[in-house]
């Protein structure tokens, strides 16, 4: 299984911070984030834009802090 293949996985376990996910596929961050921008623009994972933490679908998981550090967020764009 390749790198890209093992990111859709961890994406579809659970939520995971760019740095997790670089330790797990043993690679780097910059990788993780140029792994991220390819399966977006193949429409694997689609990038959420929201204005509140409210509407977004990661609020159960995340601190609170990405809409007002302008911190990316993914999330598989279909169940694998």
């Amino acid at each position: 299984m390749g790198k890209l293949e093992e990111l859709l996985e961890l994406m579809q376990k659970g939520t995971y911070t760019t740095e997790d996910i670089a330790r797990k596929l043993n690679v780097s961050k910059e990788e993780v984030k140029g792994m991220l921008e390819i399966l977006k623009s193949m429409g694997y994972v689609k990038e959420i834009q929201t204005v509140s933490c409210e509407s977004c679908p990661l609020r159960k998981v995340c601190p609170g802090k990405c809409v007002r550090s302008g911190v990316k967020a993914y999330v598989p764009s279909f169940e694998l």
